[in-house]
């Protein structure tokens, strides 16, 4: 399982973008890990969101001596969302969390491949019952798509709620993994 750890500051941000089954994927990594993954119809709606979520960062197309697990992140998000499974990333990460979105993702990273939990579940697996709305929130803050697997979260009654990068491409990963 990946750690999550905080996201260094004032780091250069490098991207590389690429098709993928949901449509354009972006992936983008400081010096010190993946930094984001997300997915969009073109790339200029990717880079956009990056400079949103980045501002006053340098942030530039991937150049060939970067590290190399920027590619094995692209690799590895595009076998997910085909429905090749992997069991953890070897990847590193580089994100900004608070310590509850830092264990909920922890705990979303611990889902195993092709199931579910609802939202009450994984509060109740956090030891906070009550936090359902919090959980729910530290999920829609989730900055790395598949990696930290968020889709994997459902309704109470079952139902595929809200996803960041939509639900259609939450049902194709979900049903990617049932294969």
């Amino acid at each position: 399982m990946q750690a999550v750890q905080k996201r260094s500051k004032n780091h250069a941000i490098q991207y590389t973008t690429a098709d993928s089954s949901l449509g354009r994927m972006l992936v983008a990594a400081t010096d010190r890990g993946v930094c984001a993954v997300a997915f969009a119809k073109n790339d200029k709606e990717l880079i956009g969101e990056l400079h949103d979520r980045f501002p006053g960062t340098e942030i530039l197309p991937a150049q060939n001596g970067h590290k190399s697990w920027l590619a094995e992140a692209v690799r590895y998000v595009a076998d997910q969302t085909n429905g090749k499974h992997a069991l953890a990333a070897a990847f590193p990460l580089d994100v900004s969390a608070t310590p509850f979105q830092a264990k909920v993702w922890k705990a979303l990273q611990a889902i195993p491949w092709g199931e579910t939990r609802t939202y009450s579940e994984l509060a109740k697996a956090l030891g906070n019952p009550n936090a359902t709305r919090a959980v729910a929130r530290a999920i829609a803050t989730n900055p790395v798509a598949v990696v930290v697997p968020c889709h994997r979260v459902i309704g109470k009654d079952g139902s595929l709620t809200g996803y960041r990068w939509g639900v259609e491409r939450k049902r194709q990963l979900l049903a990617a993994e049932q294969m």
